[in-house]
């Protein structure tokens, strides 16, 4: 069965919760997510890293 319009513009906003043992959940509905990853503070920006995986992905491409 389709869905109607209503249904698809339906979003559901998430929230971050911090244990009292420190670890962190992405908690949206009835969905928990545990936060295991961050990013560094002084770290390169999202957009190099990118870019360090596609320069990487071709080398080991060429070289294969």
């Amino acid at each position: 069965m389709a869905k109607s319009k209503n249904d698809i513009l339906v979003q559901q906003t998430g929230q971050l919760v911090t244990a009292e043992n420190g670890t962190q959940y992405f908690v949206c509905g009835n969905t928990r997510i545990k936060i295991s990853e961050h990013f560094a503070t002084g770290g390169k920006p999202l957009g190099d890293l990118i870019v360090d995986v596609v320069r990487h992905t071709a080398e080991n491409k060429a070289s294969a």
